[in-house]
């Protein structure tokens, strides 16, 4: 049975793997297209984990943990470095 919903509308969840490349080229991938993606996905994070009316430390423990694992992959490079260094 053929969906009834567009492929363009469907979330990603929603799309099956053989639609998945036509899915992959309706997306807009030019600047405001993706600066409007980054602005929806803040304001989902915000409105699940920030803006809530018994909030916890989760949300920001999230920013935190990506905030260190990006630098740590940032610096990996200059780390090994280090590592690979005898002292004597």
């Amino acid at each position: 049975m053929a969906s009834s919903i567009p492929v363009k509308e469907k979330k990603l969840m929603e799309v099956k793997v053989g639609e998945l490349p036509g899915w992959i080229l309706m997306r807009d991938f030019t600047p405001k297209g993706i600066a409007g993606a980054f602005q929806r996905g803040y304001y989902r994070y915000y409105n699940k984990y920030i803006n809530v009316k018994e909030g916890g430390v989760a949300g920001i423990s999230m920013v935190l943990v990506a905030y260190v694992l990006f630098n740590y992959c940032h610096s990996y490079k200059e780390l090994t470095h280090e590592w690979l260094h005898k002292y004597h």
